[in-house]
């Protein structure tokens, strides 16, 4: 069951981590390098016929956060990836990213991240959109699958690298 369908959970941000579809992480690889930033609960995971990663879901109870991470390739990354180098380059130039928007640029399959708040009995809605809500489970399992994968973490919203 996506985070989506789940009451007791709102959609905040979405990350993506772009790489070469040959390091492609098998399912047990992707856990692994998450549980080593966190106690994380994974609650489904779902992988192709040769155990890579195909979505997993975990969550946080220290900091009441539900990822949803689902793998992505093909043409679809491609024509978007390209979107991305042209949106970033400006920004890369000047923030001395060169390495990572060339590495971004050859990029035929992703991550995308999606970072859930859960909804409290204190609060029966989730935080406002301006409230800050803290980032750290995001960032840091963004980090880890970027290392695993040798690729490059993005947030698209704000156009950044991360």
């Amino acid at each position: 069951m996506s985070l989506f369908d789940d009451p007791n959970y709102s959609w905040r941000d979405t990350f993506l981590v772009l790489f070469d579809d040959e390091h492609r992480p098998t399912i047990e690889l992707a856990i692994s390098a998450i549980q080593k930033i966190g106690k994380f609960e994974v609650q489904n995971t779902s992988e192709s016929d040769s155990r890579h990663i195909e979505a997993v879901t975990i969550i946080s109870s220290v900091d009441l956060v539900g990822l949803e991470i689902l793998y992505v390739a093909g043409d679809e990354v491609i024509e978007e990836t390209e979107a991305l180098v042209i949106e970033l380059a400006e920004d890369a130039m000047l923030l001395g990213n060169e390495d990572s928007l060339t590495q971004l640029s050859t990029a035929n399959a992703r991550f995308d991240i999606l970072h859930f708040e859960k909804i409290t009995a204190n609060s029966n809605e989730p935080s406002d959109d301006n409230e800050l809500m803290d980032p750290g489970s995001l960032l840091a399992v963004t980090a880890a699958l970027a290392d695993l994968v040798s690729g490059v973490a993005v947030d698209p919203s704000s156009a950044s690298f991360v």
